[in-house]
């Protein structure tokens, strides 16, 4: 149990919140910084970090806050949130935005995590069109504005042309997809984070991030965690890569070659516009 906090303890934490809520996303390096520069210290050993994290997890408890942290998926660097707990955060975490732009977000956000192929991502054309297709949604140019404020907020990023999950989307809501979308959530079999790019085993279809398997394989051929079978022709998922649908009917069809990228979710759509005009 969290031991109780002098005053000067309760400033400087008061002070490290408001960093967090200022900054809204940062990396360890610069929470680091952060925590030395409100506590006056300069040589805080990395083993202290964690007990201080705690702390204020244990006093942010009380509001529905938490610090929440995700590792990037290529690079292997640990990004940094101040999170809302509650399932619906996607409402109560991006509060700069209006009532119409925030059901744009979460529209974004669902389409881009259920994208069909299982990329966890949608092309630029496919993103601005669900945007704007909905009643009193905004226009495509409204759109594209739109799209590139939650990608510099970091809810959504631009990868490799494709729009995908950004880190903050990715640490704020945890809750939102445990409780709306647990059946889209892929798991990595060496870190256990939530992968939304990376790489799955042929045979039993587990998932390990591109920086993990990296790490752990050190250039050769990897062995799948979960089965020990060396994944010597993994199926990819991500931007722009083949993917692996999330429908159990067609995860047969991820041992098979597929089409292009996205080719899926593009042919979805294209059937809805079709009905459409009919």
């Amino acid at each position: 149990m969290p031991m109780a906090m002098d005053s000067d303890t309760a400033v400087e934490q008061q002070m490290l919140v408001q960093w967090c809520m200022a900054a809204q996303l940062f990396t360890e390096s610069e929470f680091r910084d952060a925590v030395q520069r409100t506590q006056q210290s300069t040589d805080l050993e990395e083993e202290e970090i964690h007990p201080l994290i705690e702390q204020l997890n244990h006093t942010l408890g009380a509001f529905s806050l938490e610090l929440r942290s995700c590792m990037d998926q290529t690079s292997g660097v640990r990004m940094w949130a101040l999170a809302n707990t509650n399932a619906d955060a996607i409402s109560m975490g991006a509060t700069p935005y209006t009532a119409s732009e925030l059901v744009t977000l979460k529209t974004l956000v669902e389409g881009v995590f259920t994208e069909p192929a299982g990329n966890y991502a949608l092309s630029l054309h496919d993103a601005l069109r669900l945007a704007t297709r909905r009643v009193g949604a905004p226009t495509r140019a409204e759109a594209e504005t739109l799209l590139a404020r939650f990608c510099g907020d970091g809810w959504l990023a631009m990868d490799q042309g494709f729009v995908a999950l950004g880190a903050r989307a990715v640490i704020e809501l945890q809750s939102f997809f445990s409780v709306g979308f647990a059946d889209y959530i892929r798991p990595c079999s060496l870190c256990k984070e939530m992968a939304t790019k990376g790489i799955v085993c042929s045979e039993c279809l587990e998932a390990v991030h591109p920086y993990c398997a990296d790490r752990v394989a050190g250039g050769k051929v990897l062995a799948c965690p979960a089965c020990n079978r060396h994944i010597a022709q993994p199926r990819k998922f991500g931007p722009g890569e083949r993917g692996v649908p999330h429908a159990l009917d067609d995860v047969a069809s991820a041992r098979e070659p597929s089409e292009e990228p996205a080719t899926q979710s593009i042919k979805k759509l294209r059937i809805e516009d079709s009905s459409d005009e009919e």
